[in-house]
């Protein structure tokens, strides 16, 4: 494991969060808030992301029309929720 550099997007500081690989995992450092420590922890084992897109849409007003997944999806799954 190597030190991993990460921007907390869990409130609007951003904060610069370092992760270095220790004993029992990475010791994270740089959070100002529990919000950035548990973003930090989240985003090392198990990354998730909100997927949002457009779909055609056939016999509407308009041709496409904006979607949002209503929770987050693991990152390796994106692109089959892409092909969905």
């Amino acid at each position: 494991m190597e030190n991993r550099i990460l921007t907390c997007i869990g409130c609007p500081l951003g904060c610069t969060l370092t992760a270095v690989p220790g004993a029992e995992g990475y010791e994270i450092s740089g959070y100002t808030c529990k919000r950035g420590l548990e973003y930090a922890k989240k985003e090392l084992t198990s990354p998730e992301r909100t997927v949002t897109s457009t779909v055609r849409v056939c016999g509407g007003t308009a041709k496409v029309t904006s979607v949002r997944t209503a929770t987050d999806v693991p990152k390796d799954a994106i692109f089959a929720v892409m092909e969905a």
